[in-house]
This record gives structure tokens, sequence and C-alpha cells, in this order.
């Protein structure tokens, strides 16, 4: 062996994979329409006034039902500057419809709960999933110290509650001495496109509970929470690598202040932790499928498929130590992060309110993945995958069943092609719509210069030259509202005109300048707004007069 040994991966999900990674969707940052979720930035979308003064409003009250209904009723406004589609499940969709900015119930003080409705995200970089290797490196921590400790009872108290002193004790030392330190997983990052779907992730009871009155068995209310998930039946969907340090023999001078792994404790190589990794999760997928299989739970499709499969082509990898069966995320159980064995792990199971919590070897609950809140008869667990250690060739039964899932999701494909459309269709209308905007603005200000303009000038003028140009401001206002029309003759701007002629002709204080200017006012500017003959206007108010003709 090699100082350092290091292998390609490929990972294949056989179930809904969830890695938490501390991130929400909330309703104030996507919309669910047609079956897909748009994920966005609020800040990005650009609104009509109105509506941005409405939200506005809304959240100046702290309004979150009104703000939750605003993002749904103009979900138009907002889907074409999503930068994440993913599907969701059919009945998250509905629920959604129904739920968003709806009171979830009312509390006994007279307040009231909302549908928060937030999805947690699953881990991802670059916008799309990606398994942590700190993840996948955990499962295989378990999975070494479940070998060390061989199903031996831990007698210790506090080596049951606290894996950390078990693994403190098995590991003969803290991290130097470690072996976990001389395996080195990278991050298994996505190959292409990475399916994923949000899902309910439903809370039941793996027993029955009757009722004590009627001995019927009580239907499951578990906890719901919804999860952006990625699918199962994606071949070599992810890549990485694995490293394995080989120490090549180095030993510590002094026992007593060791440095390095006992040797004992070392792997020999990586075959070796892919078959501790398969002892410690073969049985447990075994006994969850028969469990829930038991329970009318689990998908009879996705239940014969996995046992096929196990039976026929993944098998032989698993016996011989060329892949790894894996358990991956929160949502795969505690049995299925503790150790093996009667009286070894110690779980703990929380009460009713009042009451301590107590410990037991195994969970009374079981987390799975549903299309929809209330099913019970078409369910899958959290996180099994099957990771390939320097895949060769081709597994034509396993990549087969991955078509066939695919088959049944939604082309994102076409979604993406026509969403582009649609996105650049309303960047355009963005675009036309900020030209307009940036148009009037422009034109408001250059009507404000005149105006300012306009006033300048008018405070250097004569009394009687400022009478012409209020006259001649009034008929040019009069003639943008008339949009190419006329005024009746005798109205009110045949009026202003009249006056206008008459005071030039009686009062004493017109010059022949002021008198001329008030004539070429109205000659220029009454016929354009009043439905008479230019030479009537000069006959009737004698314009021909007032220029000293």
């Amino acid at each position: 062996m090699k100082f350092l040994d290091t292998l390609p991966l490929a990972l294949t999900p056989l179930s809904p994979i969830h890695i938490g990674c501390g991130e929400d969707f909330e309703p104030t940052h996507y919309v669910i329409d047609d079956g897909l979720l748009y994920g966005f930035d609020p800040a990005r979308a650009m609104l009509p006034e109105h509506l941005g003064k409405r939200l506005g409003e809304l959240g100046d009250k702290a309004d979150l039902l009104g703000i939750q209904r605003f993002f749904r009723e103009h979900s138009a406004h907002f889907t074409p500057f999503a930068d994440t589609l993913i599907p969701v499940a059919q009945g998250l969709a509905a629920d959604y419809k129904k739920q968003v900015g709806q009171v979830a119930n009312r509390e006994g003080n007279g307040k009231f709960a909302i549908n928060l409705l937030s999805i947690e995200r699953t881990s991802h970089t670059g916008g799309q999933p990606y398994i942590p290797g700190s993840s996948f490196k955990g499962a295989l921590r378990t999975a070494w110290l479940d070998r060390l400790n061989n199903g031996q009872r831990v007698t210790d108290p506090d080596e049951r509650r606290n894996v950390s002193k078990l693994e403190k004790r098995l590991f003969d030392g803290d991290f130097a001495t470690s072996p976990l330190r001389l395996i080195k997983p990278s991050d298994l990052m996505p190959v292409g496109d990475i399916a994923r779907q949000v899902l309910y992730a439903v809370n039941l009871k793996k027993d029955r509970v009757l009722d004590k009155a009627t001995g019927q068995e009580r239907l499951p209310r578990g906890v719901v929470a919804r999860k952006e998930c990625i699918q199962p039946g994606q071949f070599r969907a992810f890549t990485g690598s694995l490293t394995l340090q080989d120490l090549l023999g180095q030993t510590d001078p002094d026992p007593r202040k060791r440095t390095t792994p006992a040797p004992s404790l070392r792997l020999n190589d990586i075959a070796q932790l892919a078959h501790a990794t398969n002892r410690y999760h073969l049985p447990r997928l075994r006994a969850e499928i028969q469990q829930l299989d038991q329970r009318g739970q689990v998908s009879p499709a996705w239940k014969k498929a996995i046992e096929t499969l196990l039976t026929a082509e993944i098998g032989p990898l698993l016996d011989s130590g060329r892949a790894m069966l894996i358990r991956l995320g929160r949502y795969g159980g505690a049995e299925s992060k503790t150790l093996s064995g009667e009286g070894v792990a110690q779980i703990k199971i929380m009460q009713g309110n009042g009451q301590p919590a107590i410990y037991e070897s195994h969970t009374r609950t079981v987390w799975l993945a549903a299309e929809t809140s209330n099913d019970r008869k078409h369910l899958l667990p959290f996180g099994w995958t099957l990771v390939e250690i320097d895949p060769q060739g081709e597994l034509p039964q396993l990549r087969a069943w991955c078509q066939q899932q695919a088959a049944a999701r939604p082309d994102m494909d076409a979604i993406r092609q026509r969403f582009a459309a649609e996105r650049a269709a309303a960047a355009a209308r963005a675009a036309q719509q900020h030209a307009e905007r940036q148009a009037a603005e422009a034109a408001e200000q250059a009507r404000q210069a005149a105006a300012a303009e306009r006033a300048a000038r008018l405070q250097t003028l004569s009394a009687n030259l400022q009478a012409v140009e209020t006259f001649i401001d009034e008929c040019r206002k009069r003639h943008e509202q008339l949009r190419g029309g006329k005024d009746k003759p005798n109205t009110t701007y045949h009026a202003k005109a009249n006056a206008l002629a008459r005071l030039a002709h009686e009062e004493s204080g017109w010059t022949q300048e002021e008198k001329t200017a008030a004539a070429d006012a109205i000659e220029a500017w009454l016929p354009q707004i009043v439905a008479i003959d230019a030479k009537e206007i000069r006959k009737k108010l004698k314009l021909a007069a007032l220029r000293g003709q």
C-alpha cells in the first residue's frame, strides 16, 4: 500500500436524501405555481409602483399573513426573477394554495398561530446539491466504531449517553490517536443537473397505537415538515474521492505519549472500511424495509426494486468491498447513528409535557418521505445511498431502475427552456418600463426647467406682458389636454382671448409692443384650441388695430 491511497467514488441515491444546511425557503422568498417552487430574492423583482407601495405598507404593519398572500397573489411579478426551480410534491403544492396567508389555528389566549410554510434546504453549492465530505465521514465513523465495539455491552452510563466518551475509549485517545484521521473523504460533487423535489417528512410511530375505548388503531398524527430532497434513482449522480493514509509501520516510541493511532486500530485498506460500513448498514436497511412493510407504510414498488438490486447486482459489489451502502442525513433515524447490540445505544426519548426524558435502545418513531402530509401507504425512508469505489464498467440493472425513476419526473430541461423564454420576455418588459420611467423623469425634469425658466422670465416682464404669457401658458396646457380636439366657440378659452384683447384695447397703460404681443398670442393659439376661423378672430377681436395697422 502507498502512503496515500486515493480512489474515486460514485454515489447513486437509493432513497430521498436531505442533508440540512441551516437555510430555509421562506414564503417571502418563494412561490409555488403549477407544481414548481420558484426561489428568488424579492429585492431583485421589479414591481409596479402601486404594488411596491402596497408591499411597503404591509411591511410597515408587520402583517405576515398579508405579506404571504401578497407574494402568492402577485406571483407573476416574482417568478421571472427566480434563480431556483424545484418540483414540489403534489400534496405540498395543494397545501400551499390552501394555507399560505391563512391562520393555522387559534390558541387558548385568543392569539392565532400562522402557517410559516418554511422549507428546509438541502446542502448546496453553486445552485446544485452536493454531499458534504463531513456527512459522508460521519457515516463511516459510526460504522468503524461499531466494528471496534463488536456488539459489546457498554456498562458505563456516561459512555452510553455520550458517544464522544465511548469513541475516546474505543479509539484509545483523542483526535491524534484516532484511526479516522487517516480517512479523508472529499465532498461528493454533482455530475450535471441533480433532480430535486420538495417532499413532506412525516414522523410516524413504529408500532401500532390502539384506542383504549374501541381497540381500533389510532390514525397517526405525527409531526410534518417540508424538505428539499435529492431524488432517488440518479445513476452515479455524485462523484468524489476517498483517501486512506498509511503510516507505513510508524509507531510511537513511548506508548505513554502517543501521537499516532495504535497499529491494531488502523485500517489496512479501503475495502476493509467498505466491509465494516456494509456490515453496519445492510442489516439496518433490511430491518427497516421489513418493519415498514409490516406496517403497510413503504412504497411497494420501491421495496421490490431495492430488494431485487440487493439480491442481484448490488449484492456482489457490497460483498467484495467494491461498494458501500451508506445512510446520509439527519432523517435517517438515530439507529443509523448508534452502535449495534442490546444495551449499547442509549437514544433520548422525549416524553409528554412535564415528563422527564428516558433512554432506550431504539427510537419509537420513524421519519419518512411523503408526497402528501397524510399519506401512510407509499412512503420512502430517507438517506440510503450506494457509493461505488473506483467504479468500473456498467451496472445495467441499477441504471435501468434509475432511468425508470427519471421517466416519472418532470422534464426539467423543457421547463427551464420555457422559463428562460419567460424570463427574457420579463427582462424586456422590465427594460421597457425602465426606459419609460427614465423618459418620464427626463420629461418632468425638462418641464420643471422650462417652468422655472418661464417664471424667471416673467419676473423681467411688465405686468401687461405677464398677462400675455399667462394666456399663452393656459392655452398650451389646454392644447395638451385636448390632444388634437377643439373647444366650441364662446366657451372658456374663447372668453379668455376676448378678455385679453379688451384689456389691450381699453387699458391706457399698454404700449404698442405689448398690444402687438397680445394680438400675436391670440392669433397663434386660439385657433388651435377653439373651433373658429383665424380670419374671424382677427376681425371680431380687432387684432389689426392692436398691431397699429
